[in-house]
């Protein structure tokens, strides 16, 4: 009898082992269609790489105007807003882009903007997604003024980061910059300058992940194999 017991316990905690092995193993790597596997990164945004590029060879980028389009009837829920100022908006929008990428990517990274594709240029292609602007008919005169609870501007920005010569997708990085509350209602100017300053804070959170996904990258170099011994 105690010998069955011994058994019993010596199987349980077998049983245990293994189970715990089991729940320690890691999840499954979130792979692209295209072969890039998502990284550790911040939660403002997801960054994927192709596992076999270090990004060492890189050191000039061309970076290529955002598309831009915007939330799904925006234009019916202003309609107020003419074409004039939607041109006006998408120039604006390109502009701070190039701002903030140059500041972080070129500035702080030390990148240098190239001309044309070489092979230690990265391309960067952005886009920016579902960009509301919840007051595009505020302007600067008190008349004009607006004042939200929550952000004046949300969107999706991502990127794909490519060999410029060979056009293979070798990164990509997306920021969601979602509708949120205040806890405490607080009213937030949602004008013109507003929402310009609301758009460069996005735009300079996805460089940042940009730059730090390079630089995770370079750091993360594969190690050389070492040769197989011989008798």
């Amino acid at each position: 009898m105690r010998l069955t017991s011994s058994i019993l316990l010596s199987t349980l905690g077998l049983a245990a082992v293994l189970a715990g092995g089991c729940s320690a193993d890691p999840p499954p790597a979130e792979t692209t269609a295209d072969g890039l596997v998502r990284v550790p990164s911040r939660s403002v945004g997801g960054v994927y790489r192709a596992p076999d590029v270090t990004f060492l060879e890189y050191k000039r980028v061309i970076l290529e105007p955002p598309s831009i389009s915007f939330v799904a009837e925006w234009a019916e829920k202003h309609p107020d807003v003419s074409s004039r100022e939607v041109a006006r908006i998408r120039t604006e929008a390109i502009q701070l882009f190039r701002d903030e990428f140059s500041r972080e990517i070129v500035k702080r990274g030390n990148f240098e903007f190239a001309e044309e594709p070489a092979p230690d240029v990265l391309l960067v292609v952005p886009a920016i997604e579902d960009l509301d602007i919840k007051s595009p008919e505020a302007g600067e005169s008190a008349g004009e003024r607006t004042f939200l609870t929550g952000r004046p501007v949300t969107m999706k920005v991502t990127g794909d980061l490519r060999d410029a010569v060979s056009g293979r997708v070798i990164g990509r990085v997306v920021l969601f910059h979602l509708a949120e509350q205040n806890p405490r209602n607080e009213l937030r100017d949602a004008n013109r300058t507003a929402n310009a300053h609301e758009q460069r804070k996005v735009y300079a959170d996805w460089s940042q992940l940009v730059h730090e996904a390079i630089h995770v990258a370079r750091a993360a170099k594969p190690r050389e194999r070492i040769p197989a011994a011989t008798n």
